[in-house]
């Protein structure tokens, strides 16, 4: 009779806790419906897009009086001083001469590079692997808009290709092909001799170019020291004005990026301060660049001066350009403002499903992106926010360990 007693004040007990704990988990439970919104990263900045001028120190590189100019420099090479940019031949006959020798030159080079190759123990699967990792490296050169790089490995490439398909009595062949055309460029080479007329050189080191619009003597770093809006504005929509000279040199690395742009975008701005600039063409990724002069203000617009020591090469040929100007930015988590609560202490957070229960994880606000709030990302302690944390959206009461379900 004492064990029965005993068994049912068990089972009286252990009814009891189940039914505590029903009814506390229903007093917890969420009978409101909520969403979950994964906490994202997200980049928000203050900026403008504007239009504008490049400037640089510039020479001009003068035509000679007669024969036929073929450019010796690719578009931003670097030039040293006295170095040949141009080469003057006599007669358009002399120039198809040259372009027949160059052309020549690479494809002896390409046949030497393949015979080099027969003459070793290479198996197909190296080369195959060789030609694929050199297309990939073109790609990302094309991809970046580095044409020049692009063109170069392509180049480098062919002695590859046609080495891969060189076997057996293939040698033979190849070699006289080799053969032939070294014969070939030793006459060409006797021809030209005569019908050189010259060459052109440049008087300082610099970077080459042969995009010219005669505003080089124009537009210039000294220009941009005192210009005013209205003395600059006339020169916006500018079209090429004549000259006859073959390039030109820019002589410093050193460039600037000066537009016309409303005085209330640059009011918080500074000389000496620093800005990233987007550029619509001929660059392939953001260029970080100081601020040299913000001018007098003319009806509320400004020049805004800008300049860089970097990616010279792809500044040499533009005189205008689009760009994107990033006058500051903030980085973090974007979270919408309605799964925002403030607790007691007036500390601003949100709840995170973890498991089935609401999470308190504080946050810090850093912007206001309308809808959204930008908060701070702060990987110190996993009691904060991280990406892809779940955010409860509801509009039901909210506490610490609520437990969620739908």
């Amino acid at each position: 009779m004492r064990g029965d007693k005993f068994m049912k004040a068990v089972v009286v007990t252990l009814v009891c806790i189940v039914a505590a704990y029903l009814v506390f988990s229903f007093t917890r439970v969420s009978g409101e419906s909520f969403t979950i919104y994964k906490a994202v990263r997200f980049e928000v900045g203050d900026g403008i897009t504007t239009s504008g001028f490049l400037v640089r120190y510039e020479q001009l590189l003068d035509a000679p009086g007669e024969g036929v100019v073929v450019l010796d420099r690719s578009e931003g090479e670097k030039v040293g001083k006295g170095q040949d940019v141009a080469t003057v031949f006599l007669d358009e006959s002399a120039r198809e001469r040259q372009a027949r020798i160059e052309a020549l030159e690479a494809a002896v080079e390409g046949l030497r590079r393949a015979d080099a190759f027969a003459s070793t123990d290479v198996d197909s699967t190296t080369l195959d692997r060789d030609i694929l990792d050199q297309m990939t490296q073109i790609a990302r050169s094309a991809s970046r808009r580095d044409y020049s790089a692009a063109g170069a490995t392509a180049e480098s490439l062919k002695p590859y290709v046609l080495r891969r398909y060189i076997t057996g009595g293939n040698v033979d062949v190849l070699r006289n092909r080799l053969t032939a055309a070294q014969n070939q460029l030793v006459e060409l080479y006797a021809e030209a001799g005569a019908a050189k007329a010259g060459s052109i050189s440049a008087p300082e080191s610099g970077y080459f170019s042969a995009k010219v619009d005669g505003y080089e003597a124009i537009l210039t770093p000294a220009f941009l020291e005192t210009a005013t809006v209205s003395a600059l504005e006339k020169y916006e929509g500018i079209g090429r004005l004549y000259t006859e000279a073959i390039g030109k040199l820019v002589m410093s690395p050193k460039w600037y990026f000066a537009s016309i742009v409303p005085l209330q975008n640059v009011e918080t701005l500074r000389v000496g301060d620093r800005i990233d600039v987007s550029f619509a063409f001929d660059f392939y990724e953001p260029v970080r660049m100081k601020i040299e002069r913000i001018s007098p203000s003319e009806n509320e617009r400004c020049i805004l001066v800008l300049s860089s020591e970097s990616y010279i090469q792809n500044a040499v040929s533009s005189r205008t350009e689009t760009a994107d100007l990033m006058f500051s930015s903030v980085s973090g988590l974007r979270i919408p403002k309605t799964a925002i609560y403030v607790n007691e202490e007036g500390e601003s957070g949100v709840y995170v499903l973890v498991g089935a229960e609401a999470t308190w994880k504080p946050i810090e606000i850093l912007f206001d992106d309308g809808d959204c709030f930008i908060v701070k990302l702060d990987k110190s302690s996993t009691k904060n926010l991280w990406p892809d944390d779940a955010v409860i959206l509801t509009t039901g009461e909210m506490f610490n360990g609520k437990v969620m379900v739908q």
